[in-house]
């Protein structure tokens, strides 16, 4: 008896994480990203990252195509917006560049990742967003 307890539960279970990673199946996109950037205190280096959408809302995967590094991304969702493009958006200024938003399948994230503080010793800068859309892999 006890041997068919442990047979259903293990079966039961299986079948709960079976489904769990199939329901999980992440929503991978692709950007190429031309100069180096930071996500919080991280610094990536320009190249082709596949960014993945797990299956808990607002966190994200992005990898290094090249290396294979990766690292976990996590963010508040926003206002959805239906008609939007995929796409990363970076905040930069004086030549550093953070990663601070994703827009992907119509839904908007911000990163809650602090960007590295900047030290701007009286220098003039350029304060701009920079967008790279992402593709579908």
């Amino acid at each position: 008896m006890k041997l068919l307890k442990n047979f259903i539960l293990t079966a039961g279970l299986s079948a709960l994480f079976g489904s769990l990673s199939v329901s999980a199946q992440d929503l991978k996109e692709v950007a190429k990203i031309p100069f180096d950037y930071n996500v919080g205190k991280q610094t990536m280096s320009a190249g082709k990252y596949t960014l993945a959408e797990l299956s808990t809302r607002g966190m994200f995967r992005i990898t290094d195509d090249t290396s294979g590094g990766s690292m976990f991304l996590n963010s508040v969702p926003q206002d959805a917006q239906p008609n939007s493009e995929s796409k990363l958006v970076f905040r930069c200024y004086t030549g550093q560049c953070s990663l601070s938003e994703i827009w992907i399948s119509g839904n908007s994230y911000k990163l809650t990742a602090r960007p590295l503080p900047r030290e701007a010793k009286n220098q003039l800068g350029v304060v701009a967003m920079i967008s790279v859309p992402l593709l579908s892999r």
